[in-house]
């Protein structure tokens, strides 16, 4: 876990930052940024621009594994390690599990820094757009609003979130960009046994609630 305040450039509170999660649909965040970059962040079609705002808003599957496969899978996260100097996120070791991306609370701290303070303004806000107008009822059905959005009711955020399985363990994660000006980067990273799939939303969100008093405006 860990929030960041990008207007003084600090670390408002951090816990096991450096530890790996499998991102579940948080790497699709990872995937349009590189999907961006080979076009040096120039705007793409509007059928793919479409496509990516699709895939960040009601976080589809199917979008992202098309992008996966097209853009060379693995190669995807590789580049984005060197693009943003990420030191903790790491490709599947199955190719084809995107949803296994290994990330870090840290990096992805990283990472909305970078979409917020590197990209040119188009491409800036397709990302940021898109988060921003994230659908309750995701592709496949999940209710999508667990951790920042009812965690913190009232505030303006832009989110990206991720739930699933890899191997024995279930996951759910709650990250984004909060505040009219994207001031505060919050990152809830969470796991436990495939017992504890139900439960973990309800976490995620009670401790997105716990930091209401450091992202208040």
């Amino acid at each position: 876990m860990e929030v960041y305040d990008r207007q003084t450039s600090t670390v408002l509170t951090s816990l096991n930052a450096d530890q790996q999660f499998a991102s579940m649909s948080v790497v699709k965040l990872l995937i349009a940024i590189d999907v961006l970059a080979q076009n040096q962040f120039e705007l793409p079609s509007t059928a793919t621009q479409t496509q990516i705002t699709q895939m960040l808003s009601t976080s589809d599957d199917a979008i992202a594994s098309s992008f996966w496969v097209s853009e060379g899978g693995t190669s995807i996260i590789t580049r984005d390690v060197a693009l943003m100097g990420l030191t903790g996120t790491a490709a599947p070791t199955s190719a084809g599990e995107w949803g296994s991306t290994e990330i870090t609370a840290q990096d992805m701290v990283t990472v909305y820094d970078y979409v917020l303070d590197k990209l040119p303004a188009p491409a800036r806000s397709l990302l940021y757009d898109a988060m921003y107008h994230a659908s309750e009822d995701a592709a496949d059905g999940t209710d999508q609003y667990f951790g920042i959005p009812d965690g913190l009711r009232g505030t303006t955020w832009a989110i990206k979130q991720g739930w699933g399985s890899s191997g024995s363990d279930a996951y759910y994660n709650s990250t984004g960009v909060l505040g009219t000006d994207s001031r505060y980067v919050v990152v809830l990273l969470s796991s436990g046994p495939l017992s504890s799939y139900g439960t973990l939303p309800t976490a995620l969100t009670s401790a997105a609630a716990a930091l209401s008093s450091l992202v208040s405006p």
